[in-house]
């Protein structure tokens, strides 16, 4: 026979949901995991992650027009702040909070191109963006792959021996620091 859903067991469901898997919520209410399912769908909680606020790796990788691996980097080796959540039956996500990007991208704006972040895309959108959207389009322009050659090779080296920065070569060489920080590594073999 069929049993309501309790004003309670609903509250529990929006609560969990994202939290736990649907066949955890499931078990804690004891009902099916088709019931839940069927239910979170009655009350629009279908979308689990956008209920949450935040973004996932493939959506901020979107908005920022990069790869999703890009940002994956970013928080394996760059210390994005991001966090797993469950949703659905076996589905996980990596989840950044938008106030957290923000945070970070001020600390490592060599890593980010503002100037190809739609404006307020991403709220709240700190009011420093604008300036470095700006500084984007007055000095970066938009080039293809150009191969490293062995005296561009030397000559990053040298200025790493010197203690200048990614960014700084980047400037000096006409190249993204990134590009500058990839190639350095590959040739220390990392």
């Amino acid at each position: 026979m069929r049993r309501s859903w309790t004003s309670d067991e609903i509250t529990y469901l929006k609560d969990n949901v994202g939290l736990y898997k649907l066949t955890t919520i499931a078990q804690n209410l004891d009902r099916s995991y088709e019931s839940v399912r069927v239910k979170m769908t009655r009350i629009y909680l279908s979308n689990t992650k956008s209920q949450m606020g935040y973004l996932t790796f493939h959506e901020l990788a979107t908005l920022l027009k990069v790869d999703r691996n890009t940002v994956k980097g970013w928080a394996e080796n760059h210390n994005l702040p991001y966090f797993k959540k469950a949703t659905r039956a076996r589905k996980y996500f990596y989840f950044v909070d938008p106030s957290d990007f923000w945070e970070w991208a001020e600390q490592h704006k060599d890593k980010v191109q503002f100037s190809d972040i739609d404006p307020h895309s991403i709220p709240p959108e700190p009011e420093w963006v604008e300036n470095e959207r700006r500084k984007d389009k007055c000095t970066t322009k938009k080039r293809r792959y150009q191969k490293w050659t062995t005296k561009e090779e030397t000559l990053l080296i040298k200025l790493r021996e010197k203690g200048l920065s990614y960014k700084e070569i980047g400037e000096q060489m006409g190249r993204t620091a990134i590009s500058v920080e990839r190639r350095y590594k590959r040739i220390l073999g990392k």
